[in-house]
């Protein structure tokens, strides 16, 4: 009799990002699974994006259209650019976006633009507690002051809460959002330990000052003179480690909490590869920096599966040959996900240097619906149980990739490991193909409401495919 305690998952998707479902596995490997790049949404083409587009910015869904917040930095007369605008696009598809004047901000005499008159360089989100005047929350710094919080009714014209949010300056780009499995608010934020880190904190009122250990001796990395940036103020969460080369960071946090299974947060940090620094090297902070992928359950502890990229760098010469930073969030096309990056051809530290006006572009990837972790099958077979799940729903529902050389059955099991009646392998029809949510039938019939609220283990033998969750639906 197995003595572990059953798991209740109710009809809620599982993914297989780690172990907690399966009890015991053979010949299935676990595989980060990259997107795929497919194309630009966004160029810059206005005079307030003569420097470059991006790099930071927020993409949602909002009552069925889709909304992008992300930067801008316009060429001065004299050639400088120390302007970093806040612009809305929107889009019904994701894919085609449109720029739509504002007329909230005037540039150059006109107000014929997409420009929201407040700094960039922060994150949006829905607040889903708060009252309709303050629905959208924008986190982002001041560097002389600190963190602070922004609160509007239409994602457009916003209010700046005057409490100070945070009195340190972790630089570019942070974010906040609303927890739903904690029931708080949580941030994620550029910390200094070492090289740049992710550190966190949460708070009940993000309204209010967020909590934080001050510092006998804070790191004044741009001098005495300036605010202080986070270094051990705030517990690290994520950060490059001793499997990394020498000399590397984590630029952004950009973690999403996936609003299509519980308990799974994936974050989309830029890894930045400092080269040496002059003389030995040509450039001041300089480097290339392409996006990983880590994901948490609980968003504190982080698993990097894989350290490749999950967006590499585009070939020379491309758009993206030589760094990205994902913006933050991702939307749903039916069984796809889209996210964003903006992508330039030079290194970190050639910014600056770069004198081609227009640079840069914010590119648009697809993801199969979560498919960003899979378990592998080897090709002559692979098998894996499961705990023992509680679960309500009245079908069971696989979202696997079989291609044309794999199959799979399924079976359920009691909690001693024996085959129910009517559901073993033998009785299960062939699985094949591809689908996100493919139907699991035992001699014709997928009913399973007999069964639900009881604990059953699932059974699966599959070969030469990827599997990447489970349903009990319907």
């Amino acid at each position: 009799m197995s003595a572990t305690v059953p798991l209740h998952i109710g009809s809620a998707k599982q993914l297989f990002l780690d172990d907690t479902l399966i009890e015991h596995a053979e010949g299935f490997t676990r595989v980060m699974n990259p997107p795929v790049k497919a194309g630009p949404a966004l160029v810059p083409d206005k005079p307030w994006e003569s420097h470059r587009i991006g790099a930071y910015g927020t993409v949602l869904e909002d009552n069925g259209v889709y909304r992008m917040w992300y930067d801008t930095i316009p060429l001065g007369t004299d050639g400088s650019h120390d302007a970093v605008f806040l612009n809305h696009a929107t889009s019904t598809d994701g894919i085609h976006w449109e720029k739509t004047p504002l007329g909230l901000t005037e540039f150059q005499g006109s107000t014929d633009n997409n420009i929201i008159p407040i700094m960039g360089c922060g994150t949006v989100f829905i607040d889903p507690t708060a009252p309709l005047e303050m629905k959208y929350k924008y986190v982002t710094v001041h560097w002389k002051s600190g963190m602070f919080t922004y609160g509007s009714a239409d994602g457009l014209r916003w209010t700046m809460n005057p409490e100070v949010s945070l009195p340190l300056d972790p630089d570019t780009q942070n974010q906040a959002f609303w927890d739903t499995r904690l029931g708080k608010y949580v941030a994620y934020l550029r910390g200094w330990n070492g090289l740049r880190v992710v550190v966190r904190c949460e708070m009940d009122d993000i309204l209010q000052p967020w909590p934080y250990e001050p510092l006998s001796e804070p790191y004044h990395i741009w001098g005495p003179q300036q605010l202080p940036t986070p270094s051990r103020e705030l517990p690290t969460v994520l950060a490059c480690d001793e499997h990394d080369p020498p000399d590397t960071d984590f630029y952004n946090p950009a973690v999403t909490q996936y609003p299509w299974a519980p308990d799974a947060y994936f974050s989309f940090p830029s890894a930045y590869r400092h080269y040496p620094e002059p003389p030995v090297g040509k450039l001041p902070n300089d480097g290339p920096v392409d996006i990983q992928m880590a994901h948490s359950r609980d968003g504190i502890a982080w698993t990097r599966l894989d350290r490749r990229p999950y967006v590499p760098l585009g070939l020379e010469g491309r758009p993206d040959a030589g760094n990205m930073y994902m913006l933050v969030g991702m939307i749903r096309r039916g069984e796809e996900i889209y996210q964003f990056y903006s992508g330039y051809t030079y290194t970190h530290g050639a910014g600056d240097l770069n004198k081609d006006e227009y640079s840069g572009q914010i590119i648009r990837t697809v993801q199969r619906l979560d498919g960003f972790v899979s378990l592998d099958a080897d090709y002559e077979g692979a098998s894996l149980t499961t705990k023992p799940l509680v679960f309500t729903g009245r079908r069971l529902e696989l979202n696997l990739n079989l291609g044309a050389m794999g199959t799979a059955r399924a079976a359920l099991l009691d909690e001693t490991g024996a085959a129910l009646p009517g559901f073993s392998l033998e009785d299960c029809d062939l699985i094949e193909g591809n689908s996100v949510a493919r139907v699991v039938t035992w001699r014709g019939s997928e009913d399973l409401s007999g069964l639900a609220g009881r604990a059953v283990k699932v059974r699966l033998e599959a070969r030469a495919g990827k599997v990447y969750g489970v349903r009990f639906g319907g």
